[in-house]
């Protein structure tokens, strides 16, 4: 799987740690719809490209994917939420719903 990482406003305002939950978030969703949807497309997730922009947190697979993994994934996909882990707390957690 190719992620194209986004950052058209210079600086991202997700931490270190929110970008790698949200990176595992998304992967795993995306094997999850294709073991549920179309588990013989498995051994093509290599063709598989999703973008992340950084400074919303936005994920969408693009159209570098071929169908008919592209429609598969896109059709299935549930945006991660961003929430706050804690009320004391400024960082960030991506959850994702399956």
């Amino acid at each position: 799987m190719k992620i194209i990482w986004k950052n058209v406003a210079g600086k991202s305002k997700l931490n270190h740690e929110h970008i790698v939950n949200l990176e595992y978030a998304m992967r795993l969703q995306v094997v999850r719809i294709l073991i549920n949807e179309a588990e013989h497309l498995m051994d093509y997730l290599s063709l598989v490209v999703v973008e992340i922009n950084l400074s919303s947190g936005y994920v969408s697979v693009h159209e570098e994917t071929p169908e008919p993994l592209f429609s598969k994934i896109a059709n299935n996909f549930v945006q991660p939420e961003t929430q706050k882990a804690s009320s004391s707390s400024s960082s960030l957690v991506a959850t994702i719903n399956v």
